[in-house]
């Protein structure tokens, strides 16, 4: 919970970010933004770009309702939401590609 983290992970250190919970998600740049990237090679089709809000939307409250499963009641427009789609999406991308290194691997200089 990130109005205070070591409630759920005693010990922890994290401060809290109520306002991820608390702010709105902007949504009115995100067809831009998403133009944008398709512009800098993300492979986005014309149908992702044009459908990123209602997209957006149904993963979110996707998520949502998986954490009101949990006893964790947030809006589905919040901010904290967009943050927790992001983690996700991160997870699912090293599951595809488990053996890509995070860093560069250091070469021995002569």
């Amino acid at each position: 919970h990130m109005n205070k983290p070591s409630d759920i992970s005693p010990g922890s250190i994290m401060p809290p970010y109520p306002w991820l919970i608390e702010n709105t998600l902007s949504t009115e740049k995100i067809q831009d933004k998403l133009s944008a990237m398709k512009s800098l090679g993300v492979p986005y089709t014309d149908e992702e770009v044009a459908n990123g809000i209602k997209t957006m939307e149904a993963q979110a409250q996707e998520i949502s309702s998986n954490l009101a499963k949990d006893g964790i009641m947030c809006e589905s427009n919040k901010e904290i939401i967009a943050l927790i789609a992001y983690l996700q999406r991160l997870g699912a991308d090293i599951k595809k590609h488990p053996s890509a290194p995070i860093l560069p691997e250091k070469t021995a200089s002569k």
